[in-house]
C-alpha cells in the first residue's frame, strides 16, 4: 500500500510539471499548449475563467475538465460579481458532479497555487490530449544487508510509467497575468 501511494504521488507530480528528463513530460511544461491570461496580475478572475473555457475546440469541450488545486477551488468559489453575489455555486444534488462553468473539476494537489506568473488551473479534454502509458509490472528489490545493523529489510520498488502531450489544442492553461 506504500509503495502505491508513493508512486502515485510521484506520478501526479510528473504528470503535471515533469521535465521528460527521466520522467513523464507534464502538461503545463509542454510549450505547445495555449495559454490564457486570466487579465489580473494576482489572481484569477471569473472574465479569465471564461475566456479559458471558450478558447478550446467546440469538439473537446463536451470532455473538457477544469483541473486546479483545492486553495484555488476556494479562490473559484469566492468569486463575486459587482453586488457581491458568488459567480459559483456548486451542485448539492447527490451523484451528479460539481461543475465550473458546466464543466466538471477534479482536484490536483500537484498544481500550482495562485500566484504572478503561475498557472494554477488547467481545462481541457484530457484523455484525448494527454497520454499515460503505465507498465502494470512493479520491480521489487529485498536488500537484506544495507539496514542489517539495525535488524531491518530494506525493499526497492521500481515502476515505469510515462506520459506526454500528444494534442495540444484539446488542453489549456490559465496563467495568473494582466
Amino acid at each position: 500500500m506504500e509503495f502505491s501511494e508513493q508512486f502515485g504521488v510521484a506520478e501526479g507530480t510528473a504528470f503535471v510539471s515533469g521535465n521528460s528528463v527521466g520522467k513523464p513530460e507534464g502538461f503545463l511544461t509542454n510549450s505547445d499548449v495555449g495559454t490564457t491570461n486570466t487579465g489580473h496580475a494576482t489572481q484569477i478572475t471569473g472574465d479569465g475563467l471564461v475566456d479559458t473555457f471558450f478558447a478550446i475546440k467546440s469538439a473537446y469541450a463536451s470532455n473538457a475538465v477544469w483541473t486546479l488545486a483545492r486553495l484555488t477551488i476556494s479562490a473559484v468559489r469566492q468569486l463575486k460579481d459587482g453586488n457581491g453575489q458568488y459567480l459559483w455555486f456548486p451542485g448539492i444534488a447527490v451523484g451528479v458532479p460539481n461543475t465550473i462553468l458546466g464543466a466538471p473539476y477534479v482536484e490536483m494537489t500537484d498544481m500550482p497555487a495562485i500566484a504572478a506568473g503561475a498557472n494554477p488551473i488547467a481545462f481541457g479534454d484530457f484523455r484525448r490530449g494527454y497520454l499515460i502509458v503505465d507498465r502494470i509490472r512493479i520491480s521489487l528489490l529485498r536488500d537484506p544487508y544495507t539496514q542489517a545493523t539495525s535488524g531491518a529489510i530494506r525493499f526497492i520498488a521500481r515502476k515505469r510509467v510515462g506520459g506526454q502531450v500528444m494534442l495540444p489544442e484539446a488542453l489549456r492553461i490559465n496563467t495568473v497575468s494582466a
